[in-house]
Formats: C-alpha cells, sequence, structure tokens
C-alpha cells in the first residue's frame, strides 16, 4: 500500500533510539524527506546516511536539546529552514528506567520525567503553531502501554506516559478545527539493552534466570513474543500517513495480545 509519505516532510526526535531508528527506516523507503533532531548529531550521521540510501530524498540532522526549550525552538526552525515546511512529527525521544516506588528518589523521577515527558512536551510546543499555521499536519508519539497498564516496577515510565496520553486526547481537541490530528502509538516490550537490563534487575529481585523473568513477561502476551522495532515502526507510519486521515486523539496498542480488555 502506498501510504502517501513520498515528499512529505517530517521531523523526528529520537532517531539515536532504537524505536525512532526504526520508524525513520520505515518513512525513508515511504520516500519522506526526514529531519533527524539530536543533542549529538554525529550520533545519527550514519543512520541519515542509511536513510538516504533507502529512499528518503532529503535528510536533514539539526542539533536540538530537547532539555531546553530555547534549543528546541531553534531546531525546530531549522528542521523548517532544511525541509520548506514540516507536515508531521514523529515524537520516539525519552525512556524512563525503573526501580522500587520507595528506593525511586526525587532526583531520579525528575530526570525520568524530563526525559520523556517535558522532553516532548517542548518539542509538541514548536510543532504545533507551525502545523495549525497551514492547516493541515499530523503527530505521532511513541509512548507505550505501561501507561494504561503499569508494572508496578516501572512507574517512572508509566507515569510519564500516562502525561503523554493525556496532551494527545486534550491536544486533539485543540488541533482539530485546524487540520491537524495528533495520536500515540503504545508499544509494549520490544528486545533492548533497556529490557536485558530490567529483566536482570527482575531477575536478581525474584531469583530467577533473566530468561526466566522474560518468559514470565512473554506468558501474558497472546502471541508469546516481544515486538520487533520493524513491527513498531511500521503502525508509526501509518499513523503519520494521510491514510489515517480520520484518525485523531486517540492510542494504539501493539503489545501482542498482553492486554486482556475487550
Amino acid at each position: 500500500m502506498d501510504l502517501g509519505l513520498h515528499d512529505q516532510n517530517l521531523l523526528i526526535t529520537g532517531a539515536s533510539g532504537m524505536l525512532g531508528a526504526a520508524a525513520a527506516r520505515a518513512l525513508a523507503a515511504e520516500g519522506a524527506r526526514l529531519a533527524l533532531l539530536a543533542r549529538d548529531p554525529a550520533k545519527v550521521e550514519p543512520l541519515a546516511a542509511e536513510l538516504r540510501t533507502l529512499g528518503a530524498p532529503q535528510v536533514a540532522v539539526v542539533r536540538g536539546d530537547l532539555a531546553q526549550a530555547t534549543s528546541t525552538d531553534a531546531a525546530v526552525a531549522q528542521a523548517v529552514d532544511a525541509l520548506g515546511q514540516l507536515d508531521g512529527l514523529v515524537a520516539a525521544a525519552g525512556a524512563a528506567q525503573g526501580g522500587v516506588f520507595w528506593e525511586i528518589d526525587d532526583e531520579a523521577w525528575q530526570r525520568h520525567l524530563e526525559a520523556k515527558l517535558f522532553g516532548t512536551i517542548r518539542v509538541l510546543r514548536a510543532v504545533a503553531p507551525r502545523l495549525i499555521a497551514q492547516r493541515s499536519g499530523r503527530i505521532v508519539l511513541i509512548v507505550g502501554n505501561s501507561a494504561k497498564y503499569p508494572e508496578p516496577r516501572m512507574l517512572p515510565g508509566a507515569v510519564a506516559n500516562s502525561g503523554l496520553l493525556a496532551i494527545v486526547r486534550g491536544l486533539a481537541e485543540e488541533l482539530g478545527p485546524h487540520g491537524v490530528a495528533i495520536n500515540a502509538l503504545n508499544p509494549g516490550p520490544v528486545r533492548s539493552a533497556r529490557w536485558d537490563r530490567q529483566m536482570r534487575d527482575i531477575a536478581a529481585r525474584d531469583g530467577v534466570t533473566p530468561a526466566q523473568a522474560e518468559a514470565g513477561f512473554l506468558a501474558k502476551a497472546a502471541l508469546r513474543r516481544m515486538a520487533t522495532p520493524e513491527e513498531v515502526a511500521a503502525h508509526v507510519a501509518f499513523l503519520v500517513s494521510p491514510r489515517a486521515a480520520h484518525m485523531t486523539g486517540t492510542s494504539v496498542t501493539i503489545d501482542g495480545g498482553t492486554v486482556k480488555t475487550p
């Protein structure tokens, strides 16, 4: 299916991460023109070169720190200058670690919320007025299914994710009359170094092996496996495309059937 993304101008945050990079590859293969926002551009330059070979007509790398509003604003302006305009945003930046609730101090909570919740708020604040002005655009936030179904040892991430889902639902009402859509994608577990660390921590706590700890999580999923980054990216590409034209203010869960709701 042609998703209608050829020559669409899209900004991606978090492209140095696994899911952000996978989304960028999927969008490049659809012929989208991409701007990658990175705190350290050198980290995403190899990805940018790869995206050009995959079919992206243009790839720009812009320096920006989502921890700072002025840096975020400047990076979005630079992306617009490079691409000509923005047709959409894929926000994949930020991840939060877990732990025992009463052992997570204020500094850790603030660090985790800053990384995902407030960084996304800043880029939305910079992008939304531009999309409103042109009366078109699509926004996709990669959030996580812990927002609705939190694990007790992963609460900082769940709190950040639930805040983002509230923003998606509320901001859809603000953006909709201007022709701008916003949706969230909620992946379940995806293989990563962070996931492996979490399984080791849980294994140490429960006196089992990491493989046994992971098996306990996968037993909850109807498909009995983890998603691949490419599977998540395919959903991102659809949601940011014109094919998802009448969807806004909602979240799509891709967790292999872990959540048992009708």
